[in-house]
């Protein structure tokens, strides 16, 4: 049973992407969303491009609420869209940056302390750790907040 918290924070995530309001309370059992951001593979190869339809997907609020999330959306993607990822796009100057430009970040050992060091590339910071593979995977962590 949902409560009427948990259905007014439903009902503000969905009108936050782009759902009306009534959504909640009249959807319809089948319904058709659109790509905002491409569907990827393991690889990180395009599978579903940006725009493509999907449909026939369940019309139910808490499905489409956690497909929002994952870039599939209501309208087709435009220039008007205010969505992250259609935001992203009309950012984005040029063509993607492709796997090979990007620098492999590479892990050090300080000999004094018998850390495993990890250097940002973007902005510098030093991750230091007890291995290699826990500096590389506190590295990752950090690159994601400077997106």
């Amino acid at each position: 049973m949902v409560t009427t918290t948990e259905r007014q924070q439903l009902r503000a995530e969905l009108v936050s992407q782009g759902y009306s309001w009534d959504y909640i309370d009249s959807w319809q059992p089948k319904t058709t969303l659109y790509r905002h951001a491409p569907g990827l593979d393991i690889e990180g190869n395009v599978v579903t491009p940006v725009g493509t339809p999907m449909p026939g997907v369940p019309g139910n609020p808490d499905y489409v609420a956690r497909k929002s999330r994952l870039g599939m959306l209501p309208g087709p993607p435009s220039d008007s869209c205010e969505c992250r990822w259609c935001a992203r796009r009309r950012t984005t100057v040029g063509p993607e940056p492709v796997a090979e430009e990007a620098a492999e970040p590479s892990v050090a050992v300080d000999e004094a302390s018998s850390l495993n060091t990890a250097s940002c590339p973007d902005c510098g910071l030093v991750i230091s750790a007890r291995s290699g593979a826990n500096a590389l995977s506190r590295l990752r962590t950090h690159s994601k907040t400077h997106e």
